[in-house]
């Protein structure tokens, strides 16, 4: 059952926008089904996934702050275009508790032991390339002007893309084909770039980096560090070719981890890789104007800087107002209206888009505070601190005893320590990280290091 859970993941369309996203994707029914068939084959596991205590009254407790936060903001919002209500926002939050819950609920049922750990990491990771080679390569070649493929491209996009309420953005049929650039079936260039670099390329970063025996190659050791790095170049590839800031700042910062993490042999390697694209990256700035195109509109004059700049500030702003209890899910918008400065308003995208459907949040990570206080946040970044620190003993404790499949075992952590920093940077741009493959990669590491824990007796 392990093999299905991050495949699924991949068809993202909304089905609906009245509950909790995550609902009504078709990994729900897929996954309740997953749940109840793995409890009817193996009775016994019902008790490992009844919550404990503490999380009833961790749920609770985060329910009950939302819903004084809410209620505060609703006195100065009353009924508004810019916010969903009161009950609405109630009904999005425990769609989002119950996605939790059924996240950590099916690692629970499903990855019992070392086969089920690597049958859940390389069914993603094959599907992964399955999705690259039938969605991503015929949206390139879109980018690329080949007009035969558009009817393939725009065909599966409505079958499987999943859209934002009220923008134009697939107007010719789906966002690749209206506006040039990836997106996967996701509803932005963005959103298909933390896909690949905060999903799936840290567990292929933390294979490489481990040199471990991952593909099982026959007679081939060579061929499985030059597949992994073949393969790393590929996401990376597509993080530009998303043309987008969020891609290219992630290929950054996952290029440096993966010098800092790796061994000496490999980092002169990686040095001389960096510095061949550097060169053929500066030659095509100049020279190839595909390339060009993708750094100077995309980064260097990027566009809807103002909007991205307001909408940061006013998010200051209404953190700095609402600091111990925030304004609450589904009242955000709002108050970004009541603080976005005016000077970043006059554009046509806020006057056209934002002033009719809401302000959305551009900066997650300041968007989490404003929405939810530090009463909340606080606890939720010690619990991640907590984690950290265990996982670095973890680390540690495996280099020193090196038991049966250490490599394995090292390489999920530090899979775990690289997607947490590429979520912090991702964060101050967009990225939701409540969705399928975010909380099943987050309590896949989270129960591998409880199974490590145990095993080293720590």
């Amino acid at each position: 059952m392990a093999a299905f859970l991050l495949p699924i993941t991949f068809f993202s369309k909304t089905y609906s926008y009245s509950f909790a996203e995550t609902t009504m994707m078709i990994a729900f029914p897929v996954f309740v089904l997953l749940i109840l068939l793995q409890i009817y084959r193996f009775p016994s596991r019902i008790a490992k996934i009844i919550p404990s205590a503490q999380s009833f009254l961790l749920a609770g407790f985060f329910l009950v702050m939302q819903f004084i936060a809410m209620f505060l903001s609703y006195q100065h919002s009353g009924d508004s275009i810019q916010t969903t209500g009161i009950i609405r926002s109630m009904i999005f939050l425990a769609g989002w508790i119950v996605t939790v819950y059924m996240s950590w609920a099916l690692i629970v049922l499903t990855v019992t032991n070392h086969k089920e750990e690597r049958l859940f990491i390389k069914s993603g990771l094959i599907s992964l390339l399955i999705y690259m080679g039938i969605v991503l390569v015929p949206q390139l070649l879109v980018t690329l002007n080949n007009f035969s493929i558009r009817p393939y491209v725009n065909a599966i996009a409505r079958l499987f893309e999943r859209h934002w309420m009220g923008r134009d953005f697939y107007a010719a049929g789906s966002y690749a084909v209206n506006n040039y650039r990836l997106n996967g079936f996701e509803p932005e260039a963005a959103f298909l770039a933390n896909l690949l670099g905060v999903v799936y390329l840290p567990i292929i970063l933390g294979i490489a980096i481990t040199k471990q025996n991952f593909w099982h190659f026959k007679k081939h050791v060579a061929l499985e560090k030059w597949f992994n790095w073949a393969f790393i170049g590929s996401i990376l590839m597509f993080l530009v070719l998303a043309r987008t800031t969020t891609g290219l700042i992630t290929l950054v910062v996952a290029a440096v981890l993966w010098f800092l993490w790796s061994k000496r042999d490999d980092k002169i390697i990686l040095i001389i890789f960096g510095i061949m694209a550097i060169v053929g990256i500066a030659l095509g700035y100049f020279f190839v104007q595909p390339i060009h195109d993708i750094f100077y509109n995309f980064l260097f004059n990027k566009q809807g800087t103002s909007n991205r700049l307001g909408g940061t500030i006013a998010l200051v702003l209404t953190f700095l107002s609402h600091p111990l209890f925030g304004v609450g899910y589904g009242f955000t918008g709002y108050f970004i209206m009541d603080y976005v400065p005016k000077s970043t308003t006059y554009n046509p995208e806020f006057q056209q888009v934002y002033r009719h459907i809401g302000y959305p949040v551009l900066s997650d990570g300041i968007g989490w505070f404003a929405t939810y206080g530090l009463v909340i946040m606080i606890p939720a970044l010690w619990m991640l601190a907590r984690l950290i620190i265990r996982s670095l003993v973890v680390q540690h404790e495996l280099k020193i005893r090196q038991p049966e499949n250490w490599q394995w075992h090292l390489g999920t952590q530090i899979s775990f320590m690289i997607m947490i920093i590429l979520v912090a940077v991702s964060s101050l741009f967009v990225i939701q990280i409540f969705l399928w493959p975010y909380l099943l990669m987050f309590f896949f590491y989270r129960q591998m290091l409880i199974n490590q824990e145990k095993e080293l007796a720590l």
